[in-house]
């Protein structure tokens, strides 16, 4: 009798493993591209953590990130002359780090904060790039 409330206490326990909700690695990637593409604009940036934020003009400096990888960087002019700067973009999820290529120009960033739909990138390699940039969705024009 004890061995075949043991055995319905088994088979108890390993039906619920079998019939449990399947977890699936969450794609960080989404908040770049929200799943298709998404235009990031550049909304200012900071040479140091603590320092003033220099706003930039709307829509002067656009990030197009693709769910493909793919990462276009320009003006709302250089998108309409076709003349934006065209690359690929990875990010590591667990260092936290987003890496732009663009032709030979490597760019290396840590998500310094992700909150309120806003972006701050820490630059860790660059050249003649700000410490901090400030990236926001493209918001409506004021």
């Amino acid at each position: 009798m004890k061995n075949s409330w043991y055995f319905s206490l088994l088979l108890l326990l390993l039906s619920a493993c079998i019939n449990g909700e399947q977890t699936f690695r969450a794609d960080h990637t989404h908040f770049l591209s929200s799943g298709n593409s998404k235009v990031w604009m550049l909304k200012g940036t900071q040479q140091q953590e603590q320092g003033e934020l220099h706003k930039n003009a709307w829509g002067e400096i656009l990030f197009v990130f693709y769910v493909t990888g793919e990462v276009l960087v320009g003006s709302f002019g250089d998108f309409d002359k076709g003349a934006y700067d065209k690359g690929h973009f990875k990010f590591n999820e667990d260092k936290e780090q987003l890496t732009i290529q663009i032709n030979k120009e490597k760019w290396a960033f840590k998500v310094h904060a992700l909150q309120d739909d806003a972006l701050v990138l820490k630059t860790l390699k660059g050249k003649d790039l700000a410490s901090y940039l400030h990236l926001t969705p493209l918001t409506l024009p004021r």
